[in-house]
């Protein structure tokens, strides 16, 4: 016998529809069970696991600046904390951020870390180490994690382009540095343009077409 939750009738005929409200009934010797995930509980724990723990890192850079002032009653390290602090802020606001699919969030974190990178440079004068190591290291760095989304996401490889386009212009920027003079090692900008022109020019090379269309629909051209 089928009952019907919504009417609250019980249903002598062998039939899935009540007839009264057409609703789906249910069988008697069926087990329900609830067939959508509780996602809404994890996403809550989640965000505010998310919310305690950016608290606490501005507690922990509000504790290291009072340390920092009543040491060298300057604020200098207190400084390079406290932006290595708001990057980390800024990555678990990101990353848990559901609304920007996956290749917004790299290129996202990849072009704040590179700024952050040269604002730590500016703050410690360190005389452009940033430039001249760090910079390139994270485009080669970024170059590999393209490419292995790249290899998972096969079929739809193009949609990486943009960041890919974006590796390749700052490594062009950062050879153009090398060659006018201003930096002086001449392995790491090099390495970090012939990896991002290798890949990119591959790309296109592999799938011309695919990538044309990417960076049309990209550009509006």
């Amino acid at each position: 016998m089928n009952k019907c939750k919504r009417c609250k009738v019980e249903i002598v005929d062998d039939t899935d529809v009540c007839p009264l409200c057409e609703n789906i009934v249910t069988k008697d010797d069926e087990q329900q069970f609830n067939t959508y995930p509780n996602v809404r509980n994890k996403i809550r724990f989640v965000k505010r696991l998310v919310a305690i723990t950016v608290y606490f890192l501005v507690v922990a850079e509000v504790v290291l600046c009072i340390i920092d002032y009543y040491t060298d009653y300057k604020i200098d390290w207190s400084m390079v904390t406290g932006i290595c602090i708001l990057y980390t802020i800024f990555t678990l606001e990101y990353s848990f951020n559901r609304r920007g699919n996956h290749i917004r969030k790299i290129f996202g974190q990849s072009a704040v870390a590179l700024c952050l990178m040269l604002l730590l440079d500016g703050i410690t004068g360190a005389a452009g180490w940033s430039v001249i190591y760090g910079v390139p290291c994270a485009v080669m760095i970024l170059d590999a994690i393209l490419v292995i989304c790249m290899l998972v996401n096969f079929s739809d490889w193009q949609s990486y382009l943009l960041v890919q386009l974006f590796t390749f212009l700052v490594s062009g920027v950062l050879l153009i540095l090398y060659l006018a003079g201003v930096t002086k090692s001449p392995v790491l900008p090099w390495a970090s343009f012939g990896m991002s022109a290798l890949i990119f020019s591959f790309c296109f090379f592999i799938g011309y077409r695919e990538a044309k269309n990417e960076l049309r629909k990209r550009f509006y051209i």
